[in-house]
Protein backbone atom coordinates (compact mmCIF):
# COMPACT_ATOMS: atom_id res chain seq x y z
CA UNK A 1 0.00 0.00 0.00
CA UNK A 2 1.24 3.51 -1.01
CA UNK A 3 0.14 5.93 1.09
CA UNK A 4 0.33 9.51 0.42
CA UNK A 5 3.01 11.26 1.43
CA UNK A 6 2.40 15.25 3.36
CA UNK A 7 3.54 17.24 1.28
CA UNK A 8 4.07 21.47 1.74
CA UNK A 9 1.18 22.89 0.03
CA UNK A 10 -0.87 20.16 2.30
CA UNK A 11 0.57 21.79 5.27
CA UNK A 12 0.15 25.38 3.85
CA UNK A 13 -3.71 23.94 3.28
CA UNK A 14 -3.68 22.63 7.01
CA UNK A 15 -2.54 25.85 8.58
CA UNK A 16 -4.81 28.35 6.52
CA UNK A 17 -7.78 26.00 7.91
CA UNK A 18 -6.38 25.60 11.98
CA UNK A 19 -5.57 29.54 11.32
CA UNK A 20 -9.91 30.29 10.19
CA UNK A 21 -10.81 28.30 13.13
CA UNK A 22 -8.67 29.69 15.60
CA UNK A 23 -10.56 33.68 14.53
CA UNK A 24 -13.68 32.24 14.64
CA UNK A 25 -13.36 30.57 18.16
CA UNK A 26 -11.28 33.92 19.05
CA UNK A 27 -14.77 36.29 17.91
CA UNK A 28 -16.82 34.25 19.59
CA UNK A 29 -14.67 33.85 23.48
CA UNK A 30 -14.48 37.55 22.52
CA UNK A 31 -18.18 38.01 22.20
CA UNK A 32 -18.68 36.25 25.31
CA UNK A 33 -16.40 37.79 27.24
CA UNK A 34 -17.86 40.96 26.44
CA UNK A 35 -21.28 39.72 27.56
CA UNK A 36 -19.61 38.24 30.80
CA UNK A 37 -17.88 41.61 31.77
CA UNK A 38 -21.79 43.29 31.01
CA UNK A 39 -23.59 40.58 33.46
CA UNK A 40 -20.42 41.20 36.20
CA UNK A 41 -20.84 45.12 35.81
CA UNK A 42 -24.78 44.38 36.61
CA UNK A 43 -24.40 42.58 39.73
CA UNK A 44 -23.14 45.16 41.47
CA UNK A 45 -24.54 48.34 40.37
CA UNK A 46 -27.99 48.40 38.04
CA UNK A 47 -27.03 51.14 35.49
CA UNK A 48 -30.44 50.41 33.56
CA UNK A 49 -32.15 53.41 34.65
CA UNK A 50 -29.18 55.59 34.89
CA UNK A 51 -30.07 56.75 38.48
CA UNK A 52 -28.25 55.54 41.44
CA UNK A 53 -30.13 54.73 44.74
CA UNK A 54 -28.41 54.77 48.31
CA UNK A 55 -27.56 51.34 48.41
CA UNK A 56 -25.89 51.49 45.27
CA UNK A 57 -24.27 54.96 45.96
CA UNK A 58 -22.42 53.18 49.41
CA UNK A 59 -21.54 49.79 47.12
CA UNK A 60 -19.89 53.08 44.93
CA UNK A 61 -17.90 54.65 47.78
CA UNK A 62 -17.21 50.80 49.16
CA UNK A 63 -15.52 50.01 46.02
CA UNK A 64 -13.61 53.61 45.56
CA UNK A 65 -12.32 53.22 49.23
CA UNK A 66 -11.21 49.53 48.29
CA UNK A 67 -9.29 50.69 45.41
CA UNK A 68 -7.17 52.66 47.55
CA UNK A 69 -6.73 50.45 50.80
CA UNK A 70 -7.17 47.27 48.90
CA UNK A 71 -3.25 47.24 47.21
CA UNK A 72 -2.27 49.09 50.95
CA UNK A 73 -3.28 46.17 52.81
CA UNK A 74 -2.51 43.97 49.93
CA UNK A 75 1.71 45.46 50.42
CA UNK A 76 1.20 45.84 54.33
CA UNK A 77 1.03 41.56 54.44
CA UNK A 78 3.00 40.76 51.99
CA UNK A 79 6.01 42.57 54.21
CA UNK A 80 4.92 41.31 57.13
CA UNK A 81 4.80 37.65 55.52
Amino acid sequence: MAQKRFTFADAKKRIKDLEASLEKTTSLLEAKLEESKQKAGNLILDTSDNVFTGKELKKIRFLELWAVLGPIAGIIIGLLF
